[in-house]
């Protein structure tokens, strides 16, 4: 937004005639660059402070003590890591299984068009070759097109 504001509050207009138009829609973005000494100023630095003891904020402070230094913070980060890594996993895989499916379905579609292709050059009919490379009419019938041509 380049105008160094800590606050941009975003809200629809009409642009004829320069009314907001009141869908609920509000969108605040923070400028967490401006580091300040306002209180949001000290928010935005705590939260890219990496030591408890340099907080302003006695809340963060004590979270991140416990987040950091303790073994049960210890265990539930471990345990928020894992929960993420299984959630990015998991995406992955399906992600990866989608891919799989989209070349083996590629692949088949190579495999019918060689058919419809074979029985096309050996004098096969357009109706036989559709119903043994299992093309469609049109797919078979350019194919063939493109033989002749």
């Amino acid at each position: 937004m380049h105008d160094n504001l800590p606050l941009y509050n975003i809200r629809r207009r009409i642009d004829e005639n320069a009314k907001c138009f009141e869908d609920g829609s509000h969108i605040v973005y923070v400028n967490s660059q401006r580091r300040d000494d306002t209180a949001l100023g000290k928010l935005m630095q705590d939260l890219y402070c990496t030591e408890p003891k340099n907080l302003h904020y006695h809340e963060f402070a004590e979270r991140m003590e416990f987040l950091k230094y303790s073994k049960e913070g210890e265990e539930k980060m471990t345990d928020v890591i894992e929960e993420y890594a299984a959630r990015k996993a998991e995406a992955l895989a399906k992600e990866a299984a989608k891919e799989a499916a989209k070349k083996a379905e590629e692949k088949e579609q190579a495999n019918r068009i060689e058919l419809a292709q074979g029985l096309l050059a050996d004098g096969m009919s357009i109706e036989f070759t559709v119903r043994h490379s299992k093309l469609t009419e049109a797919e078979v019938r350019e194919l063939a097109s493109k033989q002749s041509a």
